[in-house]
């Protein structure tokens, strides 16, 4: 049931908003349809279903937001227990694709916003006060979408992204890129979306390569690592679960447990 949605004719500019919508999906909806806007941005605030995207499907448990572009075949499918919600916002204009070419947005399907997202709560502003208030001024609209962009462009810049080595399978640059960065931060769809991959194809494609999946790889990193780093150095556990990218003790204790069958200091204590 869609509780909005609303086209534009707001007088031309260099990037403009087209429309905006909000819709709440009914359990086991299905639809399919060809995009005609320029560019589609969605929000999915809750739930769980799944789109179809040309040749390519994605489940909402892996993101939270899909970008649809003109031309493009989608076929929606709202969960039989929990159908989602979605916001969305379409974009036109002459300088739309120069900008896009600035930031992620560019070459993917779905994506992941930020916590608390800037470019969320515009979306979501957009939506509302167009649901509330159907007299908006186009200035107040322009402004709004010009906020948006400079919203897009700080959260999904370029530079985030990591240059692949057109020699090197991808897979094998996702797993160098681990070996290198393992003490650090390490989302699976941050992953996905810098090296220009699907989470789901990445997922199969490393397994089939290396026998675990990218997640399993990354903790095996950190764990042989502490082992190395209470063999060798003098280190606190406390000091070590920061330098290998635990965020607390308790939870890395946890996890080198459940690894090794000690605990960080029984294994320190089994070589003297």
């Amino acid at each position: 049931m869609k509780e909005i949605w609303k086209h534009f004719d707001i007088s031309p500019d260099n990037i403009t908003l087209s429309e905006c919508g909000i819709q709440q999906f009914l359990p086991n909806q299905t639809y399919s349809y060809v995009v005609t806007e320029k560019f589609v941005l969605h929000y999915i605030e809750k739930g769980h279903g799944i789109i179809r995207i040309n040749d390519r499907t994605y489940s909402s448990n892996g993101h939270n937001g899909y970008i649809l572009k003109q031309g493009q075949v989608v076929t929606y499918s709202g969960n039989r227990n929990d159908p989602w919600k979605t916001w969305w916002v379409g974009l036109k204009g002459s300088d739309l694709e120069e900008f896009l070419k600035r930031t992620r947005l560019n070459d993917q399907d779905v994506l992941e916003f930020e916590e608390k997202s800037p470019a969320v709560l515009l979306i979501k502003e957009i939506c509302k006060t167009t649901e509330r208030n159907h007299e908006i001024s186009d200035f107040w609209y322009k402004k709004k979408t010009y906020s948006l962009l400079e919203a897009l462009e700080k959260e999904f810049s370029n530079d985030k992204i990591i240059i692949l080595n057109s020699n090197q399978d991808i897979v094998e640059q996702v797993y160098a890129h681990i070996c290198k960065n393992y003490h650090s931060p390490l989302k699976i769809n941050e992953l996905a979306s810098q090296f220009g991959i699907s989470r789901s194809r990445l997922f199969t494609r490393f397994k089939e390569r290396y026998g675990k999946t990218p997640k399993q790889f990354i903790l095996i990193m950190k764990i042989d690592k502490a082992r190395q780093m209470l063999d060798e150095t003098s280190d606190s556990v406390s000091e070590i679960a920061q330098k290998i990218g635990f965020g607390d003790y308790f939870t890395f204790e946890k996890a080198f447990k459940k690894s090794t069958g000690f605990s960080p200091t029984e294994w320190r204590r089994r070589i003297h």
